[in-house]
């Protein structure tokens, strides 16, 4: 029987920086197809500049035993499309943010990526029980703009990662945490990130 739209097999597209240098991993956990549904864009129409967030907001909080959600990473952030059918950006809200801007230049990214082809075992991980993608597999022409997400509209499990998070006093450089992909050690090396902002965890 053929797949959502005709085609035998559904597909999307990564860039080669999305897993060299930025460690995303296939499968997708739930979380990061969850952002991506949320804010209604494709995995490459979320600028590489913007994925690190998702990356070092999901390794945030296993130290801290805390679930991430799309709800409470967007708590921190403003979504801006900049025209339709292009990419998303993600802006730091100010003063709520626990996370630098990382400005870090993925020259050429465009030019590499790869075409992953969901295979009939893995359709489950991809789609919902309707036949529906989990997120876009092409490019939108209408990405969700948020201004902001309220605190009354978040969930209890979700009002949880974010107090939690607004109780660090300084921003944290995200670079260390997406480094931690590639630990040995990861839990010790979290542990001494977070020490190194007054933020003890017991582990």
């Amino acid at each position: 029987m053929p797949w959502p739209g005709g085609a035998l097999e559904g597909f999307f597209y990564m860039y080669m920086c999305h897993f060299s240098q930025l460690y995303v991993r296939l499968l997708f956990d739930d979380f990061t197809m969850g952002v991506l549904c949320l804010m209604n864009v494709a995995s490459t129409q979320l600028h590489p500049n913007n994925w690190v967030y998702l990356q070092a907001f999901w390794m945030l909080c296993q130290p801290l035993y805390l679930q991430p959600s799309p709800q409470s990473f967007l708590y921190f952030y403003v979504t801006r499309p900049k025209s339709l059918t292009t990419w998303l950006s993600l802006i730091n809200r100010p003063g709520i943010s626990r996370l630098k801007a990382f400005t870090q230049s993925f020259k050429h990214f465009k030019d590499v990526f790869f075409k992953v082809v969901v295979k009939k075992p893995g359709r489950s991980y991809f789609y919902n029980d309707d036949g529906s993608t989990k997120f876009p597999f092409s490019w939108t022409d209408n990405p969700r703009r948020y201004k902001d997400m309220k605190r009354e509209k978040l969930l209890v499990a979700n009002m949880e990662v974010v107090e939690t998070l607004m109780k660090f006093n300084d921003k944290i450089p995200i670079k260390g945490l997406v480094r931690v992909y590639l630990s040995m050690h990861p839990i010790v090396d979290l542990k001494g990130i977070l020490l190194c902002f007054n933020y003890y965890v017991v582990f």
